[in-house]
């Protein structure tokens, strides 16, 4: 018998400053960028869903002299979850249609 299950696999985690949480979030050097759909140089957009009630965000991932961090969409996810200086993020990957054989 196969069954669905989510796994989830951790792109990141940083203790939040102030800077993090009214700017924007840059991501540290042990991110696992792989996970992300970074191609080069250059911005894209993440599809957020955070919180209890599911709310949707798109965020921008910038990539300036060989960094990456979240600009535009993240002050807003910060705000909604009324994160704090000193908080620890963690940003999760859900691959949802991975199958494990159930036992």
């Amino acid at each position: 018998m196969i069954s669905k299950h989510f796994i989830a696999m951790e792109i990141f985690n940083k203790q939040l400053t102030s800077v993090d949480l009214e700017r924007q979030l840059v991501l540290p050097n042990h991110t696992k960028t792989e996970a992300l759909p970074f191609h080069g140089k250059g911005d894209f957009m993440i599809p957020f869903t955070f919180g209890h009630d599911g709310v949707k965000v798109e965020v921008r991932c910038s990539c300036r002299a060989g960094r990456l961090a979240f600009t535009e969409g993240w002050v807003e996810i910060a705000r909604n979850l009324r994160l704090n200086a000193g908080d620890i993020v963690a940003l999760k990957r859900e691959d949802h249609d991975r199958k494990i054989p159930a036992d």
